[in-house]
């Protein structure tokens, strides 16, 4: 059976530097160990940055061919983080190689080209239709044009994706969706606990105070009642969650403030029904205190 390639970050590299005139250039080599079948999706980099850089990325095969992939022009920043994606914004560099070995009535059209698999087969014919994995180290330098002395590039490692997915597969940026799922599912659970019981104590208190002391204080905590319920709470929540970005916890305090209108009407009710009850009345003519007549 064909052996797919798993997903595999690289973060160990070999790191040179040179200046040339007002420029510094660090040249930053990754190794893989290429021995598969079916060759990774995509090759991801990964770095955080300051200034505006210039990154060249090149990949040595092990029969000793170069291909110079994309050339990469940073935007101007104070320190942000960036993923390049290689493969894919190299299929005009992938076509151009395929095509040094291939016939040209044996070519297909460039938009149908993957570049990996042109990377990482065999340079003979056939590269296009009946590729042959070519199996060895790959080295895949990130030359970095400094052009600043103050720029810099720091943390930088690589991501060879792979074709092999999880239980859920993954995303257009080749994340595996399980991982996201197992990693969001305990806040999950901790805001939609925290929420219930706080929401559901808060709205059985406010509907047994309610039915506890009737007359005008009833009706004014049902006004008060109706206001929170006929609040849109879905726009609300959107609306607060882009203006003050809030934290998980912030999140569940806005939503309690909310969601206790849930068992108020069903817990007023029943109290007000407990309220007629037989022994209430029977608990009065023996001149028990309201709160008694409860207990």
């Amino acid at each position: 059976s064909l052996k797919y390639a798993p997903s595999l970050t690289v973060y160990d590299y070999s790191i040179s530097e040179e200046q040339i005139g007002g420029m510094k250039v660090k040249e930053v080599v990754f190794s893989y160990n290429y021995s598969y079948d079916i060759p990774p999706t995509d090759i991801i980099f990964h770095c955080h940055y300051q200034g505006s850089p210039v990154i060249v990325f090149l990949m040595e095969r092990p029969d000793n061919e170069v291909i110079e992939l994309i050339k990469k022009p940073l935007p101007l920043s104070e320190g942000e983080k960036i993923r390049v994606a290689i493969g894919r914004a190299s299929k005009i560099k992938a076509y151009n190689f395929g095509s040094k070995f291939d016939r040209e009535e044996d070519r297909i059209s460039r938009d149908m080209v993957v570049p990996t698999k042109i990377f990482f087969s065999e340079a003979k014919e056939g590269i296009f239709r009946n590729p042959i994995p070519l199996k060895g180290v790959y080295k895949v330098t990130a030359m970095i044009i400094l052009p600043r002395e103050d720029d810099r590039v720091e943390d930088a490692h690589i991501s060879f994706l792979g074709s092999v997915s999880g239980l859920l597969g993954t995303d257009n940026s080749r994340r595996d969706i399980w991982s996201g799922i197992a990693a969001g599912v305990k806040w999950a659970l901790i805001i939609g606990s925290l929420t219930a019981l706080i929401s559901v104590s808060v709205g059985v208190i406010y509907g047994v105070t309610s039915a506890y002391l009737g007359g005008w204080q009833d009706a004014l905590m049902q006004r008060i009642f109706e206001i929170f319920r006929s609040v849109p709470l879905l726009p609300l929540l959107i609306v607060m969650s882009a203006v003050f970005k809030p934290n998980i916890w912030a999140l569940i305090f806005m939503m309690c403030i909310f969601f206790w209108v849930g068992p108020v009407k069903t817990v007023r009710s029943i109290g007000l029904q407990i309220k007629e009850e037989t022994f209430i009345e029977a608990s009065r003519g023996f001149w028990c205190f309201k709160f008694e007549n409860y207990i």
